[in-house]
């Protein structure tokens, strides 16, 4: 090995050496930390071949490649389609792909088999609770989308929706009189081509058109002068023979920030409209004002406000017209929600994604009493470390279990402690000093690749973070390629609906959820354990036997 040269600040060291507790006292945070959630360019690392030494400068934290494997992926919400039996035939002819073996009435297994079908052997076609993922080449996947939007074409027609916005100033004295007499008149379209008449009054913001379907929502932002963005939400739920009714909701307000305070005030509204063909469906904002305060945990209070008097009213009327184009078709790896107290807004099989803590949560994590309070000691001895395991420690933050690991693998055993944020790393290079470890190689990762190279570990931890990965789909597909033919993935997470766990419920999980999750990458769970931790479950996942694990083939186009 050679000699270990630190890359860490006086300061820091300092701090060490007086103790952890000193090095974040002021900074420290409540709830658990986490790893990914800072933006990085493609620059995971590479490890050595041969067995290596620790690190010698800040230089050494090297760096790679992007990912190697040639995957694509798309995944799909089976509840976005109500296929009935009785649709099968046309189906199979718009789409011009044909299971004359098939006999099933069961409608998301015709749309599994017509989709493997479409992509032959160039993907893997599976359901996973009510998804429907698609991993394989390029080309297998536009010819997947396409054939499911053919299937869809089929049994749901495009809606398209033209949208008027209208703003009415509440300084105008007949403003009252006005949106009286719009809520109670049945309005035409030649009403709303007459709107240019009367811009000495109302003015029209914009007029947007979207086209989707039943079911679906369609979203539209657009930016005002002086009233901030306007974003406007539409999804069709009924069509039937000449009526349609359609959910909708806007949101036009200015905001102010002020430190951890966030101010908003304007107009919104959130209905359901039915009309006619050859009628105008219309929805009139209410004044709203709140302010979101973010408290010093990274959590979010939302408290509402007393409603402005100074607002302009705006309506947004309705009307369908002749479709045009197609619909985008939903089938991205993550969606989007309401962002709750302590999530981000983005989601993935259903769950929202979590915030991340950060590096300023570094005493939290190497707080004396958490050796008791999560009996971590017994973790360590569940994993089965032996002598010359290679092993990598995700989200490694401080080091706490980089730490733990090093001397049962030592001395022919590596542990890469794999983080994206430079503070972390800089934070466990000193502890490593401090204990003399020399069997760890930190590792800049980022946030849709963990830095490992392919068939380069045995295990894979992962202690509290997996339900704060940004880009969780990408960061499993990284693992699954990083592990040998034999090896596992410890996921460990705080246990979602127990009351004894004393951890934000957005930082916990379901066995089910991680399940789903892991399934989907191409993982199988082998074992799932409590046995005698407080508050957390391990789960450990080993690659599936049929799973691709070579690079994708791209077929022909």
């Amino acid at each position: 090995m050679f000699k270990h040269r630190p890359i860490l600040s006086l300061t820091l060291l300092t701090a060490l050496l007086l103790g952890s507790g000193a090095a974040v006292a002021t900074t420290s945070s409540p709830g658990p930390p986490g790893a990914p959630g800072l933006g990085r360019a493609p620059t995971p690392i590479t490890p050595p071949a041969s067995a290596p030494s620790r690190l010698q400068d800040s230089e050494d934290v090297t760096e790679k490649d992007a990912p190697i494997a040639n995957e694509a992926t798309v995944i799909f919400d089976l509840r976005t389609t109500q296929i009935d039996p009785s649709d099968f035939e046309a189906i199979q002819k718009h789409t011009g792909i044909f299971l004359p073996a098939f006999d099933s009435k069961d409608a998301t297994q015709f749309e599994l088999e017509l989709l493997r079908q479409a992509v032959d052997r160039q993907a893997q076609v599976e359901q996973h609770g009510v998804w429907l993922v698609i991993r394989g080449s390029e080309a297998a996947i536009r010819k997947a989308r396409h054939v499911r939007e053919a299937m869809v074409d089929s049994i749901s027609p495009l809606i398209t929706l033209q949208c008027t916005i209208l703003r009415l100033p509440v300084t105008d004295p007949n403003s009252t009189t006005l949106l009286a007499e719009w809520r109670t008149k049945t309005i035409t379209p030649e009403d709303l081509d007459r709107l240019d008449l009367d811009s000495s009054t109302m003015s029209v913001l914009a007029q947007p058109t979207v086209t989707t379907r039943v079911g679906r929502s369609a979203s539209i932002r657009i930016g005002t002068e002086d009233q901030g963005d306007l974003e406007l939400q539409l999804k069709p739920t009924r069509l039937e023979a000449d009526d349609l009714e359609v959910e909708i909701s806007f949101d036009v307000a200015t905001q102010l920030t002020m430190g951890r305070r966030r101010e908003r005030r304007g107009v919104r509204a959130e209905e359901t409209l039915q009309f006619a063909s050859g009628t105008v469906g219309l929805v009139i904002g209410r004044p709203f004002a709140t302010a979101m305060v973010r408290e010093l945990d990274g959590g979010r209070v939302t408290i509402d406000r007393p409603a402005p008097e100074d607002q302009d009213h705006v309506m947004v009327l309705i009307r369908r017209v002749p479709s045009v184009g197609t619909a985008p078709e939903e089938d991205a790896i993550y969606g989007s929600c309401e962002p709750t107290r302590d999530g981000t807004g983005q989601t993935y099989f259903g769950r929202e994604i979590a915030q991340v803590m950060g590096h300023l949560a570094a005493g939290w994590l190497e707080r004396p009493q958490r050796e008791r309070e999560e009996r971590t000691d017994l973790l360590v001895k569940m994993l089965a470390l032996r002598p010359g395991m290679d092993v990598a420690d995700i989200g490694a933050g401080s080091g706490y279990f980089t730490r733990r690991m090093a001397p049962p693998v030592a001395p022919d055993g590596i542990v890469f402690a794999t983080d994206i944020q430079p503070e972390m790393l800089e934070y466990l290079d000193a502890s490593l000093l401090l204990e003399g470890i020399e069997n760890v190689i930190p590792v800049l990762g980022r946030v849709d690749d963990t830095g490992l190279a392919e068939d380069s570990v045995d295990l894979i931890l992962l202690v509290d973070v997996y339900h704060e990965f940004d880009h969780p789909w990408e960061m499993a597909r990284s693992m699954h390629r990083a592990l040998r033919p034999d090896g596992r993935v410890a996921l460990v997470e705080y246990r979602a609906g127990d009351a004894t766990v004393p951890i934000k419920p957005l930082h916990t999980m379901t066995e089910d959820q991680a399940r789903l999750e892991f399934e989907a990458a191409g993982f199988e769970m082998v074992e799932s354990m409590v046995d005698g931790l407080p508050w957390q479950r391990l789960m450990i996942f080993k690659p599936r036997a049929d799973d691709q694990r070579s690079r994708v083939q791209p077929a022909a186009d």
